[in-house]
């Protein structure tokens, strides 16, 4: 470029590159002209689009709820090279738009990520004969042909299975959720004879799932999105909306608070949406919310100010004239929170020395809550991810159980969020099902997440069906046994040979203790991955495989959330030699004398038939009916080669492959609209919920009884306050390990999902977040580096320290790739999981908020560039 550019050539030239660079909007830049300072000569000209543009739906698991947003990406030449997001009706709340937050927008370099696993790649120092298994995660990497990595995949697993049983091949990937979980390499270790899994229990829902089926009788209650707005009061725990799904459920919050509702957030953190929505921050200590609860509840018992006629007529432990049967009559509710039962009252004084909070602010929250007619409560996943976790979920459904207006319009109580985002009792639409069998018409409406409890009589009969529970399975396979003491049979053996790390779960990133999971696969004869991207747990692989992503699949309907059903467009050939999951299963299964029909019962045309016509939409909430939502001609149906019969439904499938989308339009009090337990608040007697004893159960026997049977912690069937470790949690620290460490979501990823895109990565930088209070003891300032340390590992990261966060409490946002140094094994990735406990608790969930830690202020000889500098990690060397 010469130097005598002249600035008005400089001003027009830089216009048309940040309109290429943009991209998000496909904007042209305005046309400079005599009335603008330019000239027509010197006008930019309109970008010419010769692609096409597709729809790439964000696939991100954002929050462990079907919260994904629409993306429309232009396609030139096979290469995608812009994006926008959902800009076809008007955004209202009836029908708003599915709006792409920053890590949709980035899927482009998501997609073409250097961290992309491109062609089938060995281990250098690896052989049959000597695995050299200590340079798992350390050793260089060469290409190799898919027929010799399919030859030694196969080889090893035969030996496995030859030598050692199904039992000695764990399966680190998602057996049985089905949708963007199905793994058909899965398919094929269980034809083969099976594997371990490590599935038992909970991982993103924490205590929830069965306190609310024992509770209340179901699972994924959450009121409808069009009468949030009814609520006057949003009494949250634990919400940040905002960076965890970043799409409509903030969105509905916003227009709530429109609307005149007011929002209390209760976080250790004012994160992203307290700052942005709430009109009230409610610090408190990470883990204590149950104290803070029961301190609330003992002032309106004190003062009358909760619906005892509620209580006695839909509820059964509250007081001991109304106690489940089998139970003494002396474990009440009131009586324990009063210290009848155990002679210390529950007052918020007692609340304040645990939670932090004032005295004064929980009465005045107390009486706040009582005096508000419309109330919806509600509480984030990870509030119960602690130490009998169950005890807060009890103690938050209490607290709405004496409100007394549960299963009227504007009153609700869930940790879900909202009836049209994420799981729900009755989604209002959704895809047919195209997992690894016979094609369902109408489909299932409901997919949740797998919660596994043992089934002891199956583990007696079918040893390939045994599960390891998520939490524990590292230091259980370092061990060689798992399981309770109190367990049938008593602690299990285990002797794992081989592991396959698959499916789209980043394990040994996602799993505490990750130190003894690094140490667990470098035991390993053989490790093995198939992956689109070359993250922690396919760089601790001897062999990797690279998996197409859903851009270079698609050709799918696809569940999205309650209310929209989107088209997956094929938007880009396969990068390199990557190859779908189906394909891998047929070849592996060849190479080990089974039958490929039978890994991979289907063929694409074939799921792609089945995610249409199974798909439905419902007609009437009340009768809960449904019709289905796709129009098949017989022209369709010849197109995908099946044998079919047409049918006729809501939208053509020419119409949803060019909108992208389907929305089920709704309008506030429509026949849809749904309010959860209205049904019982109704007619108790004959619309009963599915509880042991029909009602309400704030004394739980059935709860307790399961969760103590367990082994993993012991809760009592009413709620109650207790240190559900003795080596972790609010009233454990020691001088050692002082602080208490929480992991929130970033908005750079989707739990470890985008982790190796450089915008985001410049962004938001994994930091530790620590107080202003525990900085200044430490001489910690923003920006010096710090090491973190656990009884577990150590890692080391930047500061960030706030005024906005809760003094004795750290904060290290989840998802951060692990690198370790190999001369200090100090993570200089920012993994959390490397400092989290392996603590399971109540219903095998995790537990890991409050895991003790100290923070110091780093003087050793290691560096760490800002995160967008350090490179991302390839299987051929850093790029």
């Amino acid at each position: 470029m010469e130097n005598s550019i002249s600035r008005r050539n400089f001003l027009q030239w830089s216009a048309v590159a940040a309109a290429a660079a943009a991209g998000l909007t496909a904007c042209s830049p305005i046309a400079a002209t005599p009335e603008n300072g330019g000239s027509e000569s010197r006008a930019p000209k309109t970008l010419v689009e010769n692609g096409q543009w597709l729809t790439g739906a964000c696939m991100n698991n954002c929050s462990c709820e079907h919260s994904r947003c629409l993306l429309r990406v232009y396609v030139e030449d096979g290469v995608p090279l812009k994006i926008r997001t959902d800009e076809e009706d008007e955004d209202t709340i009836e029908v708003p738009q599915r709006r792409a937050c920053l890590r949709g927008r980035a899927k482009i370099s998501d997609m073409l990520s250097p961290s992309r696993i491109k062609y089938p790649m060995k281990r250098k120092n690896w052989s049959p004969e000597n695995p050299n298994g200590e340079l798992r995660g350390i050793d260089e990497w060469e290409r190799i042909t898919w027929d010799e990595a399919l030859d030694i995949v196969a080889s090893e697993m035969q030996k496995a299975y030859d030598n050692y049983g199904p039992k000695s091949i764990l399966a680190a990937a998602y057996s049985d959720i089905g949708e963007e979980y199905f793994d058909p390499i899965v398919c094929l270790l269980n034809a083969k004879g099976g594997a371990l899994h490590h599935e038992l229990g909970t991982v993103s829902l924490g205590a929830w799932p069965l306190t609310e089926l024992f509770m209340v009788g179901s699972l994924f209650e959450a009121p409808d999105a069009l009468t949030l707005e009814e609520s006057q009061l949003h009494f949250h725990f634990g919400n940040n909306w905002a960076a965890n799904k970043a799409g409509n459920t903030a969105y509905q919050l916003q227009h709530a608070k429109e609307m005149g509702g007011k929002i209390i957030i209760v976080d250790p953190w004012l994160n992203q949406t307290a700052a942005a929505l709430a009109d009230e921050w409610v610090p408190i200590i990470p883990g204590t919310d149950t104290a803070f609860c029961l301190g609330m509840m003992y002032h309106q018992i004190e003062n009358g100010l909760y619906n005892q006629e509620f209580l006695d007529k839909y509820c059964v432990g509250f007081d001991k004239d109304h106690m489940p049967e089998g139970i003494p009559a002396e474990m009440n509710f009131k009586d324990y929170v009063m210290g009848v039962l155990d002679g210390e009252a529950k007052t918020p004084e007692w609340a304040e020395a645990i939670c932090g909070v004032p005295a004064e602010t929980i009465r005045r929250l107390a009486e706040e809550i009582a005096s508000t007619e419309k109330i919806d409560f509600f509480a984030g996943q990870s509030t119960t991810k602690i130490p009998a976790g169950e005890q807060f979920a009890q103690a938050f459904y209490t607290l709405a159980f004496m409100h007394g207006t549960l299963g009227t319009p504007g009153n609700s109580v869930g940790w879900i969020g909202t009836h049209e985002h994420g799981y729900s009792t009755t989604p209002y639409c959704f895809a047919g099902d195209y997992s690894n069998g016979a094609g369902l018409n109408p489909a299932n409406p409901l997919n949740p997440p797998s919660i596994v409890i043992p089934n002891w009589g199956a583990i007696e009969d079918n040893e390939s069906w045994e599960k390891l529970d998520y939490t524990e399975c590292w230091q259980s396979i370092l061990d060689g046994e798992y399981g309770r003491d109190v367990w049938p049979g008593g602690k299990r053996p285990i002797d794992i040979h081989v592991i396959y790390s698959g499916g789209y779960e980043n394990s040994l990133n996602s799993l505490p203790n990750a130190n003894a999971g690094i140490e667990a696969f470098r035991k390993m004869d053989f490790v093995w991955g198939a992956n689109p991207f070359f993250d922690a747990s396919r760089q601790h692989c001897d062999v990797v495989l690279p998996v197409c992503t859903w851009w270079e699949k698609g050709n799918y309907a696809w569940s999205v959330n309650a209310e929209s059903v989107y088209w997956a467009d094929h938007v880009m050939d396969p990068l390199g030699e990557s190859k779908p999951e189906g394909w891998i299963a047929e070849e592996l299964a060849k190479r080990l004398g089974l039958d490929p029909k039978t890994v991979n019962t289907m063929t694409d045309n074939e799921r792609t038939y089945y995610s249409l016509a199974g798909a439905i939409k419902m007609t009437d909430q009340a009768t809960v009916s449904y019709e289905p939502l796709f129009t098949l001609t017989q022209e369709d149906i010849d197109a995908l080669g099946v044998q079919a019969e047409p049918q006729q439904g809501a939208i053509t499938v020419d119409e949803i492959k060019e909108k992208g989308v389907f929305k089920m339009p709704r309008s506030k009090g429509d026949a849809l609209t749904y309010v959860p337990f209205a049904n019982f608040i109704a007619d108790p007697e004959n619309s009963p919920v599915a509880t042991a004893s029909g009602k309400f159960e704030i004394c739980c026997g059935t709860l307790a009884y399961f969760v103590n049977s367990m082994g993993y912690s012991t809760i009592s069937p009413i709620p109650m306050y207790q240190i559900g470790d003795p080596e972790q949690g609010q009233g454990t620290q020691t001088e050692e390990f002082p602080l208490l460490l929480w992991t929130p979501h970033s908005l750079r990823r989707a739990h470890t999902v985008n982790d190796c895109v450089p915008s985001l990565r410049e962004a938001y930088p994994q930091e530790c977040f620590i107080s202003t209070v525990d900085a200044e003891a430490r001489g910690i300032k923003s920006g010096d580096l710090v090491l973190m340390t656990s009884p577990h590992g150590k890692v080391l990261r930047p500061a960030k320290v706030l005024n906005t966060i809760v003094p004795g409490a750290v904060a290290l946002q989840d998802g951060g790739w692990i690198q370790i140094d190999p001369e200090t094994g100090i993570d200089l990735g920012g993994d959390p999981n490397i400092l989290q406990a392996p603590k399971a608790s109540g219903q095998s969930s995790q537990s890991w908020t409050g895991t003790l830690v100290q923070v110091e202020k780093y003087n050793g000889p290691l560096t760490l560039d800002p995160d967008k500098h350090r490179p991302v990690p390839t299987p051929l060397g850093v790029e």
